[in-house]
C-alpha cells in the first residue's frame, strides 16, 4: 500500500507504487493546485511498475496545468531502471541539493 505524507511544499512518498494503488495515488493531483513549488522525495517507495512512470507524469501534468513547480528527489533504482528502459529518463525533473 501506497502513503503520502504532505509536509508544506514537500511530500513524502512510500510504498509500492504499482497499479493495484495507482487510483488513490493519482486522486493526489487535486492537492498539486495548493502549492506554487513542491518536491516529491520517493525514498520510501519500495516497489514499482510501469504504473508508477505514469503516475509520476500525470503529476506533472497537473502540476504543469496549476503552475506548479514539480521535482522528484530520492528516485528509488528500480524506478530509474524503469524510466532508462523507456527512455524518459531525462524527462523526470529531479530536485537538486545543495
Amino acid at each position: 500500500m501506497a502513503q503520502v505524507i504532505k509536509e508544506q511544499n514537500r511530500w513524502l512518498l512510500s510504498g509500492d507504487i504499482t497499479l493495484q494503488n495507482l487510483d488513490a495515488l493519482l486522486a493526489e493531483r487535486s492537492a498539486l493546485a495548493s502549492v506554487k513549488v513542491l518536491e516529491v522525495d520517493l525514498s520510501g517507495v519500495t516497489d514499482v511498475d510501469t504504473a508508477s512512470i505514469s503516475l509520476l507524469f500525470e503529476w506533472l501534468r497537473s502540476a504543469m496545468a496549476h503552475g506548479v513547480q514539480l521535482s522528484y528527489s530520492h528516485l528509488p533504482a528500480n524506478l530509474v531502471s524503469l524510466a532508462t528502459l523507456y527512455g524518459v529518463e531525462h524527462v523526470i525533473p529531479q530536485a537538486t541539493h545543495v
